[in-house]
């Protein structure tokens, strides 16, 4: 079998012992985190697949729909987009534009790596910003979902929250790179 985050063949076992093993080593903080995302992606997932089965068997069945659903479904396709974004790069398989990798050696990759963590951290967090700023213009404004009447910043706040967890990430990346490049160069 081949490990879908590494691509580690490995034989007779349930998970990646590769991974396994760097699950283990990623300290506290970065389970914790990573089991509290995994958790509400399933959460958000799992409640946008019911609420449109309900929105089908009910338009199907009854002639009716739920109120305001389809723009719950909207703002949850936002989370998750946010969340999966939060979790690519914590596996480090986001996307990311690679022209200079072809032009640099192998042995120095991993100095551009840290480089383009640190820039990835930088650009995020002033994404963060900008969305922090959207956020509160839509709190000024006081509009209202059809869903359970909630404020349409309430359904938005993923946005700096997104933002905010990729920075996190992209900066661990970034620490982590610069802790293992100290680390090999003692050795």
């Amino acid at each position: 079998m081949q490990c879908l985050k590494c691509g580690n063949d490995f034989d007779n076992l349930y998970e990646c012992p590769l991974c396994a093993e760097v699950w283990r080593k990623s300290g506290r903080f970065n389970r914790i985190f990573t089991k509290i995302e995994d958790f509400l992606i399933a959460l958000f997932l799992g409640t946008m697949v019911l609420m449109v089965m309900m929105q089908i068997l009910m338009r199907n069945l009854f002639q009716s729909g739920i109120l305001g659903s389809d723009d719950l479904i909207r703002h949850l396709v936002l989370w998750i987009a946010f969340f999966g974004a939060g979790i690519a790069t914590r596996s480090k398989s986001h996307v990311k534009i690679d022209v200079v990798t072809n032009f640099v050696r192998k042995d120095r990759q991993k100095y551009l790596d840290v480089i383009v963590s640190l820039f990835s951290s930088i650009v995020c967090a002033i994404l963060m910003v900008a969305a922090c700023q959207f956020v509160y213009i839509e709190f000024q404004a006081g509009a209202h979902s059809q869903f359970l009447n909630l404020p349409v910043w309430i359904m938005e706040i993923v946005m700096p929250a997104g933002y905010l967890i990729i920075t996190i990430r992209f900066a661990h990346n970034f620490f982590t790179g610069i802790r293992d490049i100290f680390r090999e160069k003692t050795h």
